[in-house]
């Protein structure tokens, strides 16, 4: 009896739910970073957050590293590898921050949502994954209702959004972040997916440190309120660390597209999270928003 029930649950729990199951914990701890980010956004840069996030993040990996496996240096090629793989989560940092000195989260969101569509597109020049026609007509529901429920349902906010700077910046910062899984599967060789994270954050951190230098260095450490220092630990354990280890783990074992349409699913989570914490409830029209993406993030999936 209990080799047969081992047996379903091993059988149920193939390498692509996990995947899934990866994924839909990684739009989650997403989505409270969010919340979380809000609440401290206000005392400290961005760019400064951002960059201690990736060291304690990196901090986390180094150490499961040295735990379960033998450290090595990469070789250059490694190294070549993993930088690169870095380099495109830095590009869509840094173009977000320069994006929201032009443009609002509202906006920024919005453009966000093309990201699968753009991560099939990669996917398919690069790694020759095929998205089917009701998929793509899935991630158009999908990508509708995100924006449905970003403007709360506002149709005279949907009508007055514009493509200016900030946009446009902002989305050649979603085009990286779109070929970022794409990326980390093509490059992806033997080593495990604890390693392939540290030296990615390794090497993201220095970039990242370079780009943010003055910042880092100008911003006044000793002024910092404790729970802004709480709060960064928390988006450094669950929505970089955690979150860069669940992406890259369904990176390896699913399509690109069906990786990034978990984004999807962001704003509405972000709205009920909101609403958890006492911040107020969406309404039955973005709650019909939430659903509708939902359902066709089932058919993206299933597809």
């Amino acid at each position: 009896m209990t080799d047969t029930t081992e047996t379903a649950e091993a059988g149920f729990w193939t390498d692509a739910r996990r995947a899934h199951a990866a994924m839909l914990l990684f739009a989650t701890l997403i989505s409270s970073s969010f919340t979380v980010g809000g609440l401290i956004a206000r005392a400290i840069d961005p760019v400064a957050l951002t960059f201690w996030r990736f060291v304690l993040a990196g901090a986390i990996f180094l150490a499961i590293v040295l735990a379960t496996e033998r450290f090595k240096w990469p070789s250059a090629g490694e190294l070549g590898r993993y930088t690169f793989i870095g380099l495109l989560l830095c590009i869509y940092f840094a173009l977000m921050f320069e994006a929201l000195r032009w443009t609002d989260p509202l906006s920024a969101g919005v453009v966000f949502t093309l990201i699968p569509a753009m991560t099939a597109v990669f996917s398919f020049i690069l790694l020759a994954q095929r998205t089917t026609g009701r998929q793509i007509f899935a991630m158009a529901i999908a990508g509708c209702g995100a924006v449905w429920v970003l403007f709360r349902a506002d149709i005279d906010a949907m009508l007055r959004f514009h493509v200016g700077y900030g946009e446009i910046v902002f989305f050649f910062g979603c085009v990286s972040y779109a070929a970022y899984p794409v990326f980390v599967r093509k490059l992806h060789r033997a080593e495990s997916t604890a390693v392939l994270t540290f030296w990615s954050l390794a090497t993201g951190t220095a970039l990242l440190g370079v780009y943010g230098f003055r910042t880092i260095v100008e911003t006044d450490w000793a002024a910092v309120p404790a729970g802004v220092y709480l709060g960064i630990v928390y988006l450094a354990v669950f929505t970089t660390a955690i979150s860069f280890f669940l992406i890259k783990y369904a990176s390896l074992r699913l399509p690109g597209a069906k990786v990034m349409a978990y984004t999807f699913l962001i704003p509405a989570l972000v709205a009920v999270l909101e609403g958890i914490i006492g911040h107020g409830w969406p309404g039955p029209a973005v709650i019909a928003g939430v659903v509708v993406t939902a359902l066709a993030l089932v058919v993206i999936e299933t597809g």
